[in-house]
């Protein structure tokens, strides 16, 4: 195969499909003298033993690319110009506090050995073989095929089609991980999961058409986004728990799948969150004190009741790609078993920002519904008063058809069951209506209720009417106060 135009050709000069010796390689590589004249590239080669280069330094950039290695590449504290590994083979690749001046290539390669078993990454509550996610991996006593323990990277990580093949837990591990341009992952698949626990990247990690066991990105820090879209695919979970995102997180057209996919990304910070899957995630959706501007969402992929939780979750905009009914919304906000007052309030106040009233008091009206359920029972049963006289007062409308009703139907009776008048000359003229009316007024009188008696069943009425003007008046004096008090 020609060599690049401005390529440096290197003293020893083995052909591509030539089986050369690591040691003499290793040689090779560490006695190079840098010049202007290009990378050094090798390309196509067998290397037979292990090319250690830790701790080296090679000041010009380094390609070797759709090279077979028989062990592991050994790049620990690796400095170099630029590293290509583009197409190449290796059972694994260790280069923890590698510096790298330029980008650091892989795509194409396929790392690993053995059977490429999924594992995908499941949490302590959760049944499996796969590993666990614990709050703090012991590093010193872990290991993956691709090590990058606080490697740095002046360019950009380059890893797309990369094939990471292997029976252990981690494809990736790479805490710490500092990267000035942008982790280019698209195609990549793993059988294990990534970890980039407290990385920095500066620009975006792009993860679209992935397929992987998991990715644990606690801590992370994106200064222009995370896409993990467009057939994006995990069996495992994904941490993004207290992760910074400066851009767009979003998970559009990606699949969280069996056995244990699942996305936790409480603490979250990100302008914008998109969770409009390609279909409903078979695990949990934890959004617990994460705060975006946008969440943009699909009905047809909430997650399943008991499976969200929204606890402290906060939000300025709501997006979906068709309408979505209030009661629809309602919904999806009771799909998280532990739903209180604060997640009910956050969506009012979401319909409040956009101008829509009407749907934040019917959001307000399901909050009281949601609170009073876990009252004792004579609290449910002074909620459900409350309710079906005037909605806890988001329903004031309500309370004037009771009021109608009752003076109607009092009116009714009294029109043809005529109370005894009581008093002598200057008694006024009698008027069903009117009396009905005085009866249901608790405070203020007419003159009416005093001046006739009724008799048998006429009085069981007029208690009634006393009665339900008392609990009337209660409870639009209870809902206006609470009413008032929070919103």
């Amino acid at each position: 195969m020609a060599r690049l135009r401005g390529s440096r050709r290197p003293r020893w000069r083995p052909a591509p499909g030539d089986t050369v010796d690591a040691a003499r390689l290793r040689e090779e590589i560490t006695g190079h003298e840098d010049g202007a004249g290009g990378p050094l590239r090798f390309e196509g080669l067998r290397v037979r033993g292990r090319l250690d280069l830790s701790r080296c330094r090679v000041d010009s950039a380094l390609e070797l690319v759709d090279c077979a290695f028989d062990e592991p590449l050994r790049l620990a504290e690796l400095t170099v110009g630029a590293l290509d590994l583009s197409g190449s083979r290796a059972p694994a690749l260790h280069a923890n506090r590698i510096t790298v001046d330029g980008d650091l290539r892989l795509s194409g390669a396929a790392l690993g050995s053995g059977t490429p078993v999924p594992r995908p990454l499941t949490g302590p509550p959760a049944a499996g073989d796969g590993p666990r996610a614990p709050r703090r991996l012991s590093e010193d006593s872990t290991s993956a095929v691709v090590e990058l323990a606080d490697a740095r990277i002046d360019g950009n990580l380059v890893v797309e089609q990369l094939t990471v093949a292997d029976s252990g837990p981690w494809s990736l591990l790479a805490p710490r991980l500092d990267v000035s341009g942008s982790v280019h992952a698209r195609g990549l698949t793993a059988s294990g999961a990534l970890y980039l626990r407290d990385a920095q990247i500066a620009y975006a990690l792009n993860l679209d058409g992935a397929d992987v066991g998991g990715l644990d990105g606690t801590g992370l820090a994106c200064g222009r986004g995370l896409y993990a879209d467009w057939g994006f695919r995990s069996a495992g979970q994904v941490l993004l728990r207290a992760a910074t995102i400066e851009g767009v997180v979003t998970f559009h057209d990606s699949v969280v799948d069996a056995p244990a996919g699942a996305l936790l990304l409480s603490r979250l910070r990100a302008p914008r969150l998109r969770l409009d899957l390609r279909e409903p995630p078979a695990g949990a959706v934890v959004l617990q004190d994460a705060a975006v501007d946008v969440l943009v969402d699909s009905v047809a992929t909430w997650p399943a009741p008991g499976r969200l939780n929204l606890e402290g979750f906060t939000y300025k905009r709501l997006e979906t790609a068709g309408p979505v009914d209030v009661r629809a919304r309602i919904g999806w906000l009771t799909r998280d078993p532990n739903a209180g007052a604060g997640s009910f309030e956050q969506l009012a106040t979401s319909y409040e920002s956009a101008g829509d009233e009407r749907s934040a008091r019917i959001v307000r009206h399901a909050r009281e519904r949601h609170v009073r359920r876990l009252d004792r029972l004579s609290g449910r049963a002074w909620g459900l008063v409350q309710d079906l006289l005037f909605g806890y007062g988001y329903a004031p409308r309500r309370a004037l058809v009771w009021l109608l009703s009752l003076a109607a139907a009092g009116s009714l009776w009294f029109a043809y069951h005529e109370p005894r008048a009581v008093g002598g000359s200057g008694q006024r003229a009698w008027d069903p209506v009117l009396y009905s009316v005085d009866l249901l007024i608790p405070v203020a009188s007419l003159g009416y209720r005093g001046s006739w008696d009724p008799q048998g069943a006429g009085k069981a009425v007029a208690v009634f009417l006393v009665v339900s003007g008392w609990t009337l008046a209660t409870a639009v004096l209870a809902g206006a106060r609470r009413v008032i008090g929070k919103g």
